[in-house]
């Protein structure tokens, strides 16, 4: 991270674009993990599958990760009788439980945060930009994938799409 996004000066603004939702070139089963989220409770890709999964690898120092979290939360709310779960891994480092903790709890999320233990970053990675969002069918097979913010609408279209097929 650089030094500017980390903290930009006062009156500084930081902008970004939308990032495109890409179709998988090849269809491939996204690797599982498991992980801790900040309460110490063991999360695993695994114990989403026969559910369509939005995995969104994030942190809370992001600006842009911060400013997709409602859009996420909203998608959850959306869908969640559908069986679509969204997953938010957090690749914060240092204490990254507590401020992870925090930020779950101020912003009210509604959906799993674990903990990368560079684990994810490793089989998902080298990762472009963050956020970075994979969009899983109900087979864990890679279906869709982004490299950058994403507004709702582009989240709700890739998953009423695999909710069609």
């Amino acid at each position: 991270m650089t030094d500017a996004l980390a903290n930009p000066a006062a009156g500084d603004t930081l902008s970004w674009r939308p990032a495109e939702v890409f179709p998988a070139t090849r269809e491939h089963k996204a690797p599982d993990f498991e992980l801790k989220d900040p309460e110490g409770k063991v999360v695993k890709l695994s114990d989403f599958d026969g559910k369509i999964v939005l995995l969104n690898i994030w942190a809370t120092w992001c600006p842009p990760c911060r400013d997709e979290v409602p859009a996420l939360i909203r998608l959850q709310e959306a869908f969640e009788d559908d069986g679509v779960q969204i997953v938010g891994v957090a690749i914060d480092e240092n204490g990254a439980a507590a401020a992870v903790s925090d930020f779950a709890a101020s912003f009210e999320i509604n959906y799993p945060v674990p903990l990368d233990d560079g684990s994810v970053q490793d089989a998902y990675g080298p990762l472009s930009a963050i956020p970075t969002t994979y969009i899983l069918d109900r087979q864990r097979n890679v279906r869709f994938y982004a490299a950058g913010y994403l507004e709702y609408d582009q989240m709700e279209n890739a998953v009423k799409e695999l909710l069609e097929n």
